[in-house]
């Protein structure tokens, strides 16, 4: 039983204290006075339950049946019974509907118990409703009330928020959820909840909130954290469909556990972006930084994609774009004709071009070339090669050598005023 279940235990017992004077009279007789006397000064919750068995079973149309189903909840509580403690709860409501401790111990309790039955759902909610509407109870300060209705408050938030979560009314599930953390950040179950409420939603625009959720159950560790087993188990998930999600990155996982260790919700400005949007930011960089790079990757990737063997279809025998890449591998080294090319930054060839240029005799490996308009012949996934013919390289060939003058005749010298002839 929590610190403030029992406060309010305490309140209840006083309450029913309050009717000791007009025990004696409305009384069956002495005995069902000494019975309710033992079992208001018994604090063995075992015991009180025993008493009040006998109780029930000596006087089953007792006149203090408010106060027997009080001490019931109270009892059943104190033995971490909790769905006997909502019975008793929902008991005591039929007799007293706006009967706050009872209201209290039924929103508080349902979502923990268990229970798959809509009803008891439904009585969470009609509790929990009942709560945000309470009115101060006779006998009790309006200092300690100010503390009882917002812990009221917390709990109908978090039960309205629980039972729309089982309902799957997502939505509202999320605003009464945060409307609980808002009034009590320190609750890391609300913070799982709110994960899953908002995962389901499958709202992408949302995913950053949904890890957050889930790294702060997961890394929260004061007041209303969750038990040591149960963060490490959703620690295990958040890094699991973070590294799915977002791709690999223990940095990025360890500075989102974090900032989610102090806060239950994100900064405005904190974004986890996915894998996709973070290719879709390397390809555009890549794109402005060296354009030729990024032509063949996209032609990689759509060859190694899913559609790989349709995209080869459509680029079979067609002259290709202007592309650049490094001799890895030169053939015949003698009277080179086809050339390996690495195009990113693989050591092997990826590219076998044998191009229309006549190719020199002093090329070397290391050496960048560009080309285009080879025609695309062959391809073979693995390992990736494409094979291209006739094309143009149009930069980083060596240049050719000044033509031999060896074995040519020089012309003799004109006489002085002769004339030579052509």
């Amino acid at each position: 039983m929590s610190r403030l279940q029992r406060s309010f235990a305490l309140l209840a017992i006083l309450a029913a204290g309050v009717v000791w004077p007009a025990m004696a009279q409305q009384a069956k007789d002495q005995a069902e006075v000494d019975l309710f006397n033992a079992i208001l000064k018994e604090t063995n919750a075992a015991q009180k339950l025993q008493l009040l068995e006998q109780w029930k079973q000596k006087y089953p149309d007792t006149a203090f049946k408010v106060q027997r189903a009080t001490f019931y909840m109270q009892a059943y509580q104190q033995a971490g019974q909790m769905p006997k403690a909502v019975e008793a709860g929902l008991e005591l409501l039929a007799l007293e509907p706006a009967n706050f401790s009872a209201n209290f111990t039924v929103a508080s309790l349902v979502p923990f118990i268990g229970s798959n039955d809509p009803k008891i759902w439904a009585e969470g909610e009609k509790a929990a409703t009942a709560l945000l509407r309470a009115e101060k109870p006779a006998g009790v300060t309006d200092a300690d009330w100010v503390g009882a209705k917002k812990q009221a408050e917390i709990f109908a938030h978090q039960t309205l928020g629980w039972v729309a979560k089982v309902q799957k009314k997502n939505d509202a599930a999320e605003r009464e959820l945060l409307k609980t953390l808002e009034l009590n950040s320190a609750n890391a179950t609300v913070s799982y909840w709110l994960g899953e409420v908002i995962r389901d939603q499958k709202n992408p625009e949302k995913n950053t909130l949904v890890f957050f959720c889930f790294a702060r159950a997961a890394a929260y560790d004061g007041a209303g954290a969750l038990a040591p087993a149960g963060r490490q188990q959703v620690d295990a998930y958040i890094t699991k469909i973070y590294n799915n999600f977002h791709g690999p990155d223990a940095e990025g996982l360890a500075e989102l556990k974090r900032l989610a260790k102090a806060s239950h919700l994100p900064p405005a400005d904190y974004k986890i972006k996915s894998k996709e949007e973070i290719a879709a930011e390397k390809e555009e960089e890549l794109r402005k930084n060296n354009p030729l790079l990024a032509t063949f990757m996209a032609i990689k990737d759509g060859l190694t994609g899913s559609e790989g063997a349709k995209f080869w279809e459509e680029m079979k025998g067609k002259a290709m774009p202007k592309m650049r890449g490094t001799i890895v591998s030169i053939t015949p080294t003698a009277k080179p004709k086809t050339i390996g090319l690495a195009m990113s930054q693989s050591k092997e060839a990826e590219i076998s071009l044998s191009p229309e240029t006549t190719l020199p005799r002093t090329l070397a490996t290391g050496a960048t070339i560009e080309f285009e308009g080879a025609e695309a012949v062959e391809f073979t996934p693995n390992p990736f090669l494409i094979k291209m013919n006739g094309g143009k390289i149009t930069s980083g060939l060596p240049e050719a050598p000044p033509a031999s003058t060896k074995g040519t005749k020089k012309s003799a010298p004109a006489a002085p005023g002769k004339k030579t002839t052509k």
